[in-house]
């Protein structure tokens, strides 16, 4: 079954519009514009014994903007992303950074919100250990939101500061600066003890070092050995088997290979579809053993991998290209999903279409890999491998089943004229997931062009498809669609950011307030679907401000779509390598033992426990 001529160009000018979205970021880029201007001043010993900072050495970061441009304080106020810093001096001891409050000023793009800004020439703050013995190069990261009244750009950047040599350096204490920076030491001077670690005590890449002992909700499913972590990595990677992005994938190749008429006998079907098993088991054991290689060399939580821009825009084009070939444009050489087609080089085409699954399985983490991660990824190389080998045999076991037992194939559906609809609607499943992998890699403003436009192509094949279906059918079928683009509108069109409940993750002030009062840390990124799933039906805005005025509970979201340091030495504190993951800090004492909810979880199991910790 072919698409007619009109919808084949369709799909050509949606795919050279996606095309189009991804170009601008493999272009070179424009001059950004912004220019951090870096200097370093001495601190002298009186000022340091004043301001009770045991720094050698303040780094100032000038943000010279050009004209219109602003960005976002730390503390960013209604909207906006955050300005961070970070950084290391050569024996990497951590910089400590200083932010100053920001302009308050109404949003450009909602007026209505109040933000606080940093305007062209805003100073950051940045303090050298005087325990660094070597505080040369300093290496920095600045991470903000460039915005101008049409437009905000991402803005990330490397920056570093060699050693001054023999030139004397400026006094601190001279500079125009000085008392805005007095101001903002002594409000840090309560915490910067915390911060400044002496060589040797452990990890010096975060500021935060955290100390809690944290409790699970469902203590039984945790992972204290081997053996546990191999029996809940063989479940949890069967599991994996029936997320919806790899059951479509995988049930439409199978299927198609056992109902081939390119393939003569019984006999020889049944050997190709055993071998096709075989094959893409391997892919999928190849592909954990490589991600357990660079999960354990890097240290990343699961899923990280999906923090690189490159990776997803890799993904993201190889998910589309699939998509197309579906649509009849091409057929593809190596991986290629249409029904009827026969492979020059069937093994190469299984194995690679078993790596597919397992790259769409990553970002959708089944039940209980949370525990099992969360053990095996602070283990040694051989253990990381052994786990992450289960995970890949379950995830196998069923088509290693199938090549056991053939016999088995009868449980899969027969051809049939259905067989066409069903490779058609997984072609829009990977198309939305294109443009779902384009969003996250370049932005809401791309999403918001792609969505809706992939909602359009949906709605037109099937407008076109039951021009000869029943009066009521075809009515129901064109109000569905006509509601589906609806949805993708109000679910691409920023929401405001004022009124959410979620405050944002800042470390220093997280750790200070541990103890202090009741706080939800919940763990979320973009590139995570488990993720929105429990924000859409548990965490939802309702939700969280009915909680908050019952139970006088902080709510923060910490967000590792793109690398966040601070954020994974939270999130493995807590005992997990894989998200989604929250947690819930009581008071007192009970702010030393949070409790740790992995995965996903129920409204009503949540209600409960806010309920108990009230009497």
């Amino acid at each position: 079954m072919q698409p007619t001529k009109g919808f084949s160009s369709l799909f050509l000018l949606l795919s050279l519009i996606l095309a189009t979205g991804i170009r601008p970021a493999m272009a070179t880029p424009a001059p950004p514009p912004m220019e951090p201007v870096i200097r370093v001043f001495a601190l002298s010993d009186d000022s340091r014994q004043q301001l009770g900072l045991n720094w050698s050495h303040v780094v100032t970061i000038s943000l010279d903007m050009e004209p219109e441009w602003y960005t976002y304080a730390h503390v960013p106020g209604g909207m906006g992303k955050p300005t961070t810093l970070s950084g290391a001096t050569a024996d990497t001891l951590p910089l400590v950074p200083l932010y100053p409050a920001g302009k308050p000023k109404p949003d450009t793009f909602d007026p209505s919100v109040t933000v606080n800004a940093y305007e062209s020439g805003t100073l950051l703050f940045a303090g050298l250990p005087a325990a660094s013995a070597e505080p040369f190069p300093v290496i920095m990261q600045l991470e903000l939101l460039l915005c101008h009244p049409s437009r905000c750009v991402p803005y990330r950047r490397n920056l570093a500061h060699g050693d001054p040599g023999t030139e004397p350096a400026l006094r601190a204490e001279e500079q125009p600066w000085w008392p805005t920076f007095m101001a903002l030491a002594e409000s840090a001077q309560a915490t910067t003890a915390a911060l400044l670690p002496t060589p040797g005590s452990g990890d010096t890449e975060t500021l935060v070092q955290w100390r809690f002992t944290p409790v699970y909700l469902q203590p039984g499913l945790e992972v204290s050995s081997l053996l546990s972590a191999v029996l809940m990595g063989l479940l949890a990677g069967l599991i994996l088997n029936i997320m919806p992005c790899v059951l479509p994938v995988v049930s439409l190749k199978l299927s198609a290979l056992l109902n081939s008429s390119s393939i003569d006998s019984a006999e020889e079907r049944i050997r190709a579809f055993r071998e096709h098993n075989a094959y893409f088991a391997l892919g999928v054991l190849t592909f954990f053993m490589v991600l357990a290689t660079v999960l354990g060399a890097t240290g990343q939580a699961w899923g990280a991998l999906f923090q690189n821009q490159w990776l997803v825009l890799a993904a993201a084009g190889l998910i589309l290209a699939l998509a197309l070939s579906l649509f009849g444009l091409y057929h593809l050489p190596v991986v290629d999903l249409k029904f009827g087609i026969k492979s020059k080089s069937p093994r190469v085409q299984a194995f690679f279409t078993g790596n597919l699954a397992t790259l769409l399985a990553t970002p959708c983490s089944g039940p209980f890999l949370g525990g099992v991660l969360g053990w095996s990824l602070v283990q040694g190389p051989l253990i990381i491998f052994t786990v992450f080998a289960s995970i890949g045999l379950g995830m196998a076991s069923p088509y290693l089943l199938l090549v056991a037992n053939p016999r088995l194939s009868r449980f899969l559906p027969r051809s049939g004229p259905w067989i066409g609809y069903v490779e058609k609607a997984i072609a829009f499943f990977l198309l939305g997931t294109a443009v779902y992998l384009v969003g996250i890699a370049l932005g809401g403003a791309v999403l918001r062009l792609l969505a809706p436009l992939w909602a359009i192509a949906l709605g037109g094949w099937l407008w076109v498809r039951t021009r000869s279906a029943r009066q009521q059918t075809r009515w129901i079928v064109r109000a569905s669609c006509l509601a589906l683009l609806v949805a993708m509108v109000v679910w691409t069109t920023p929401q405001r950011v004022g009124e959410s409940p979620w405050e944002p993750f800042d470390p220093v002030a997280l750790n200070e307030r541990i103890g202090q009062e009741r706080i939800f840390v919940s763990f979320t990124a973009d590139w995570c679907p488990t993720c929105k799933v429990l924000e859409a039906t548990v965490l939802t805005p309702g939700n969280l401000a009915r909680w908050k005025r019952d139970h006088d509970i902080v709510f923060i979201m910490v967000d590792l779509t793109e690398r966040n340091v601070e954020g994974e030495a939270l999130l493995r504190a807590m005992g997990s390598m894989s998200i989604p993951a929250s947690a819930l800090f009581g008071p007192g004492e009970a702010g030393a033992s949070p409790l740790v909810l992995r995965d996903l979880y129920t409204r009503s199991q949540l209600e409960n426990i806010l309920r108990s910790w009230e009497k």
